[in-house]
């Protein structure tokens, strides 16, 4: 009997995570597999033939590869959509030595607005804040993962809020252990998420709630090493990570995406 799992999203959003959880019940221990709770991917290009990203993608409607060098970049996209697949990429930035000093830095410079308060969600977590979660980045083009990676029961995690006194959430961010223990990157965190509801921008919600999240990500699992996709040209992105001490890396995350299981042909902002 197939288990029932918590997903967000739009209703094809919310199938490719349905998928994506059904398949990572037999793909959970092997280290070439990893996910943050949206989709199934490769750990690197070396990890699996090129041949399997494409069947996940096709199986589950999208499929990324970590770590691809930029020098690939070109010819893994046409080698892709060769096999009638789109592509997307984002620029894989990684933390630095310095940045949990930073966000905790920042935590300690500036504040909340009075009338927000800070929330983490748990393991019990009410399924209305999940709903409130799920508007807020659905407003900001971002997909929430699944309901075990976000509450920390499957992988370890860290998903932070803020909500007004009526209860409206307006901002949220995590992170989540997304390699295998036995894979090349044991330890390594996905980070990000940064929504904001349009309301409420410019009050410098999005950074500090992503310094939360790596403070209580190294408090509570111990994590030091996390990296963030930045699609090319997004320059406020950049310079949120920047502030927080990340900075582009040589590599790539690869998308590959079933016109057909996902006709909007991206997977998140």
């Amino acid at each position: 009997m197939a288990q029932t799992v918590e997903t967000f999203g739009p209703p094809s959003s919310q199938a490719l995570q349905a998928r994506a959880w059904a398949k990572w019940q037999d793909l959970r221990d092997d280290p070439a597999i990893v996910t943050h709770g949206r989709a199934l991917g490769l750990a690197s290009p070396d990890a699996a033939p090129l041949s399997r990203q494409v069947a996940l993608a096709r199986e589950m409607g999208a499929a990324a590869c970590e770590h691809v060098p930029e020098a690939d970049l070109a010819s893994r996209f046409a080698a892709l959509q060769a096999e009638g697949l789109k592509t997307d990429s984002f620029v894989d930035w990684g933390s630095g030595a310095d940045t949990l000093s930073l966000a905790r830095a920042r935590l300690a410079a500036r504040p909340f607005a009075g009338d927000l308060t800070l929330g983490i969600v748990e393991p019990d977590t009410p399924a209305d804040v999940m709903a409130g979660l799920d508007a807020v980045t659905q407003i900001c083009e971002v997909l929430l993962p699944l309901g075990p990676f976000i509450r920390a029961l499957a992988r370890p995690a860290v998903c932070a809020y803020v909500a007004e006194p009526s209860g409206r959430i307006v901002g949220t961010s995590a992170s989540v252990e997304m390699f295998h223990p036995a894979s090349d990157w044991p330890g390594l965190s996905w980070w990000g998420m940064l929504s904001t509801h349009p309301d409420r921008r410019g009050e410098g919600i999005a950074s500090r709630l992503g310094a939360v999240v790596l403070d209580e990500m190294n408090r509570r699992h111990g994590t030091t090493k996390f990296f963030t996709g930045i699609r090319t040209g997004n320059t406020p992105s950049e310079d949120l990570c920047a502030k927080l001490g990340f900075a582009p890396t040589p590599y790539h995350v690869v998308l590959a995406i079933d016109p057909v299981l996902m006709a909007g042909g991206r997977v998140t902002k």
